[in-house]
């Protein structure tokens, strides 16, 4: 997931469609077919993909932040085309929009890679908490713009933490440190990345029902298909995704065109 233009477009296309546009035909090695299986053919792809590289010999920490980045991709497809009116209300009184949402996912991503890469680099005389100087704080985070731009910000935030910890060696995974009050290991905050992903992903799910924003049937597909490229690209198959993408933005035009 690039955030480019043409591939969000086509994301944003096909999610947009619902029962009766899925069922248009569609032709697929010039047999007839449906626009649905356009969706699911690219799904088929990533799949495919995904199969090969999660059977090569990566290392725990990059196959653990592989299923955040694939809870990053449902984000992503469950989002993209939101349209603005629903970025800033509020379902409750008292609760986040979902622009706020975004903001506590960045934040706290920038914060759980300070922490957990204090952990693998401290020595052992050092303090276990990292100083709160070094912590990123909600007012440094830019979440201004549309849905595409606060998305990019995001996508931003979980590749300077897989950059920082997609490698960390063997005899890290059990070094010691923290979680609010509680004594872990760097290997339980590896698996907090996605856990937080998947948290937030369900919160903005909730408060776009509670705004009465409906979920089409191509959407469904869209969350599923950007999941599974988050997860190809956690595995470190960024060439793999955007040929996938490329499909997807060719696939999307001939829907248009037909």
């Amino acid at each position: 997931m690039t955030g480019s233009p043409e591939v969000d477009a086509a994301l944003a296309r096909f999610a947009a469609l619902d029962e009766k546009e899925l069922s248009q035909p569609w032709r697929f090695r010039d047999e007839p077919s449906d626009v649905r299986y356009a969706l699911y053919r690219t799904l088929e792809d990533a799949q495919e993909v995904l199969v090969r590289l999660a059977a090569l010999p990566h290392p725990e920490s990059r196959r653990i932040l592989a299923l955040a980045q694939r809870a990053f991709g449902d984000l992503h497809g469950l989002l993209i085309g939101l349209p603005g009116n629903f970025l800033d209300r509020s379902p409750r009184e008292g609760e986040w929009s979902i622009r706020e949402t975004l903001r506590h996912i960045v934040v706290i991503e920038g914060r759980y890679a300070v922490q957990t890469r204090y952990a693998t680099e401290r020595a052992d005389s050092d303090p276990i908490r990292v100083a709160d100087d070094r912590m990123p704080t909600p007012a440094q985070i830019d979440v201004t713009g549309d849905i595409n731009a606060i998305l990019d910000r995001v996508r931003a935030a979980r590749a300077d933490t897989d950059r920082q910890l997609g490698s960390v060696p063997p005899a890290a995974m059990t070094r010691p440190t923290q979680w609010m009050q509680f004594d872990v290991d760097v290997r339980f905050r590896l698996h907090r990345f996605s856990a937080h992903v998947i948290e937030h992903t369900i919160q903005c799910e909730k408060t776009q029902a509670a705004l009465g924003w409906q979920m089409t049937e191509g959407r469904r597909i869209v969350r599923r298909l950007t999941g599974i490229l988050g997860e190809v690209e956690g595995h470190g198959g960024h060439a793999e995704a955007r040929d996938i993408e490329q499909r997807l933005t060719e696939r999307a035009a001939s829907v248009a065109a037909a």
